[in-house]
């Protein structure tokens, strides 16, 4: 049937009803009716324009035309007869389309390939009674388009799955809607935070920094500035106005939680999303070298290593212009320092000389979002005036005050204002404006109760925000207060802020300088140590009950990934608190800190294993290791076990060994059979990518002996997968086959997912080897479901390259390229090496010299381009072999 499909350059259109679920609810038994119309009305204009209907799936249609302009034409003549139509119960149905052109390939009786996906992400993008097009289809058709056909430019947007942003336009018609909300895209290169108000005084200082940054030969502008003075703000405008000079982007980096240059370089990765083998800087470096880009690095007055950090990037990327914001300039050549001032505040005067000044708008526009309708009035524009003169003009102060205007008018503000500033006039040695701002965030805490003050100065122990039932257990101390109305009771003075968590529940969080006057108060009165025992223990209880979930598998799992993710920040602080800070004479408190922190890296070593975070793990293991090292026992030897296991991942094979032994040595001595037979099991797997396969194989034998004994079908069905896998590279394929064989049907008894997963890639190895590789697809193709929602970066990374052996090996070399590339991207980021990259190349290398090289490559180089969601949805997208394997 594909013989007579249109070939060479086409349109595609793809298009559906825009809420039709909600639509069906509406109409009841007369959806039906509105569907037909809807079909009927859409496929007269297909005959009409020459479009071929390739299929329809309930509301949505796919159709390709010869012709360009003839598809154009055609959305808009089904736009308007779906306007004009009389629809049932006089409700509209709103149909969204979307055109791309491209050269799709035929496949039997359809089509398939990028610009196939590509047009239907376009279509997606859209919403109803919306007509959009790509770059491409506008090109060919923009000679022709009738005089009544306009198009609009939406500019560029990432859409699902595609790594290249994509341009696209909006046609606009005579008769037809010309407002649409923003497309429904992932929006576009440019990834800045959307302010939720105006930027109110800085017309100046905008235009000041405009200049500096499209200034010839100038790449670093750092806006210096006190505390609260919009250095950050000031920063995103001047951002968002130079988007466009930046081809490759515009990347905002916010650098406050930051202590260190290594971590800066790791958060700057995550912020551009970019992966690499080796070190972030590396990775950063290397995307950035060809790269004309903006990066907006946001606080780094508290980084000793940013002027580094910056002088790197510069130096590695001619193209890449810096913005900054910082306390104090970073002291590097080329620098253009901008002291980013307070708002001018007025004097004396009439409300509309007032109403001039940035300061005096900056109250109002704030005022009025707690009280609707506040303004500036001859009655209260002297005291208007006078706060914010009181407040120097401090944008941050001149927003904590104004939200008090919900309870007091702006004389009776003032009066309490004038209090709060002489209660704090003596601190000693620090700037005027850092103490004014102090007194302002001072004045906002004297305003609350007792049980709302003493919940602010714990708050502020939280890293990176918390839910509200860790706002209850570590700041409230009272049995029966409200979480949720003492969060109300803070957001009322502007002292946090609350967002919607990624669990739809509200999150809590602190501006930085508020968090740090949080903590300066706790200190004070007594309450941070307190407050930082509680937010160790209660977030080391979090990580062991996630630790549990981590081990199964289904949505308990995915939700306990997504926890620890949620909340990585405060885990990073318990553990520096409980670990970092050892006592010299250490007492009662001291080895409770500790023992918490201890267990808190015990329940933290399988998420750093399972989830790719080996180098922050491996730094906090050998930290616990150093405080449980005269006592020895089962803690030493668990933290043993598992920094071991995490060098091995990191493929230092000598460093885990002696780990390993030291574990095993301590486990003998306990006589703790069971931690031996894992501990054995470790050992052999380490032995066994040293090469030495006689060890590795007394090792898993001797493992497998005792969990037969001990009767633990978990410790024995792990065993004896690392058996059959060293079997298996020994050549014993029989064996081999066995033994795994035995190691799935224990899995697959106890419903182990990921034990069901390794045993059925080891299989398929062992087939590959055999010389049956259809039988090694259908085994990854059975696994690639769980592989790609489990998480783990290191048994995707082995599925994908098993699979481009495998696929290398049944002739598809191009495709086998493509997946080999996501393997290595997989890898890149946790920094996992290949552990035997020798028997891959043994399947690569002959498809590899039957392709053209620049062929092979650009497979390589798209497959290393993705990221591990993509590289998931490549191993589920594999084609199982039509063999079988019985």
């Amino acid at each position: 049937m594909g013989d007579n499909l249109p070939t060479g350059t086409l349109t595609l259109l793809f298009s559906d009803i825009e809420g039709s679920t909600a639509l069906l609810r509406r109409l009841g038994d007369r959806y039906g009716e509105a569907l037909s119309i809807q079909r009927a009305l859409l496929r007269a204009c297909f005959a009409e324009y020459g479009g071929h209907e390739m299929g329809t799936e309930g509301d949505s249609f796919f159709v390709v035309f010869q012709s360009a302009d003839a598809a154009v034409s055609c959305c808009v003549a089904a736009q308007r007869a779906l306007a004009a139509q009389a629809w049932p119960e006089g409700v509209p149905v709103r149909v969204r389309m979307g055109l791309h052109s491209g050269e799709p390939t035929p496949h039997e009786d359809n089509y398939m390939g990028m610009d196939v996906h590509r047009a239907a992400r376009i279509a997606a993008t859209a919403h109803g009674g919306q007509v959009v097009l790509s770059e491409a289809t506008l090109l060919l058709a923009a000679s022709r388009l009738s005089a009544e056909v306009s198009i609009r430019d939406l500019g560029f947007h990432r859409l699902k799955d595609i790594e290249e942003p994509e341009r696209i336009y909006q046609l606009v018609a005579a008769g037809l809607p010309e407002r649409f909300p923003p497309l429904k895209s992932l929006g576009a290169p440019t990834r800045l935070p959307v302010p939720l108000t105006p930027l109110v005084g800085r017309d100046a200082a905008l235009e000041q920094v405009h200049a500096a940054l499209t200034r010839s030969g100038v790449r670093l502008v750092t806006l210096t500035g006190t505390g609260g003075v919009g250095k950050t703000r000031l920063a995103l405008a001047a951002a968002a106005a130079l988007d466009q000079a930046f081809p490759h982007g515009v990347f905002f980096v916010a650098l406050a939680a930051v202590r260190d240059a290594g971590v800066m370089w790791k958060t700057i990765a995550d912020g551009l999303d970019v992966v690499g083998d080796g070190p972030a800087a590396d990775t950063v470096t290397g995307y950035l070298r060809d790269r004309r880009a903006m990066l907006v690095l946001d606080n780094l007055e508290q980084l000793d290593g940013a002027a580094g950090v910056v002088a790197g990037l510069l130096a590695a990327a001619p193209g890449l212009t810096v913005l900054a914001t910082s306390r104090r300039p970073l002291h590097l050549h080329g620098e253009q320092e901008l002291p980013v001032p307070p708002l001018e505040v007025p004097r004396e005067g009439e409300t509309e000389e007032v109403a001039a000044f940035g300061a005096a708008r900056l109250f109002v526009q704030q005022a009025a979002m707690v009280r609707p309708g506040f303004a500036l009035t001859p009655a209260n524009s002297g005291d208007i005036a006078a706060i914010c003169r009181r407040l120097d003009g401090l944008p941050l102060a001149i927003e904590l005050a104004a939200s008090r205007v919900r309870l007091l008018a702006p004389r009776a503000l003032l009066a309490r204002l004038r209090h709060g500033l002489d209660l704090a006039a003596a601190d000693i040695g620090q700037p005027s404006r850092q103490q004014t701002l102090r007194n302002t965030i001072a004045w906002s805490y004297d305003l609350l109760a007792p049980d709302l003050a003493e919940a602010f100065r714990r708050a502020g122990v939280f890293a990176g925000g918390c839910d509200l039932d860790a706002l209850a257990a570590i700041a409230i101390t009272e049995t029966g207060s409200d979480p949720l109305q003492l969060a109300a009771g803070l957001l009322d003075v502007s002292l946090i802020t609350v967002t919607d968590g990624p669990d739809g529940e509200p999150r809590v969080g602190m501006l930085e300088t508020i968090r740090e006057y949080a903590l300066d108060r706790g200190e004070q009165a007594g309450d941070l140590d307190d407050a930082r025992r509680r937010h160790a223990q209660y977030y080391t209880g979090i990580a062991e009950q996630a630790d549990e979930q981590l081990r199964g598998s289904g949505p308990a799992h995915l939700a306990a990934l997504d926890r620890l993710e949620a909340e990585h920040a405060n885990l990073r602080a318990a553990l520096a608190w409980s670990l970092e800070t050892a006592a010299a004479d250490p007492g009662p408190a001291d080895h409770e800190r500790a023992a918490t922190g201890l267990r808190l890296v015990q329940a933290l070593a399988y998420f750093w294993y399972r989830h790719g975070y080996l180098i922050e793990g491996r730094r906090w293991l050998e930290r616990a290791i150093e405080l449980t090292a005269e006592e020895g026992g089962a803690p030493l030897a668990q933290l043993a076990h598992w920094l071991g296991v995490l060098l091995e991942r990191q493929g230092e094979l000598q460093a885990s060994l002696s780990f390993l032994e030291r574990s095993l040595a301590i486990w003998r001595d306990l006589g703790d059979q069971d931690q031996q037979a894992r501990e054995l099991n470790s050992l052999g797997i380490t032995h066994h990518f040293l090469g030495d396969l006689d060890t590795a194989r007394a090792l898993l034998e001797d493992s497998a002996a005792i969990s037969r004994e001990i009767g633990s079908d978990f410790r024995l069905a792990a065993a004896l997968t690392n058996l059959g896998q060293a079997e298996s590279d020994a050549g014993n394929f029989d064996r081999a086959t066995q033994v795994l064989q035995e190691a799935l049907a224990v899995d697959r008894k106890h419903g182990d997912m990921l034990g069901v997963a390794l045993d059925q890639q080891s299989l398929a190895g062992v087939s590959l080897r055999a010389g049956r590789a259809a039988q090694a697809r259908d085994l990854i193709s059975e696994m690639a479901d769980y592989v790609a929602r489990c998480g783990d970066p290191e048994l995707l990374a082995t599925t994908l390259e098993m699979a481009a052996a495998t696929t290398a090996d049944l002739g598809e070399g191009l495709r086998a390229a493509r997946l080999a590339g996501a393997a290595e991207a997989v890898r890149q980021k946790p920094g996992i090496p290949v552990k035997q990259p020798e028997l891959l190349e043994r399947f690569l290398a002959p498809a590899r010299a039957k392709i053209a090289p620049e062929e092979w490559a650009d497979e390589l180089a798209a497959g290393r381009a993705l990221s591990q969601q993509q590289a998931a949805m490549l191993l589920v997208s594999l084609p199982p072999s039509h063999d079988t394997l019985r």
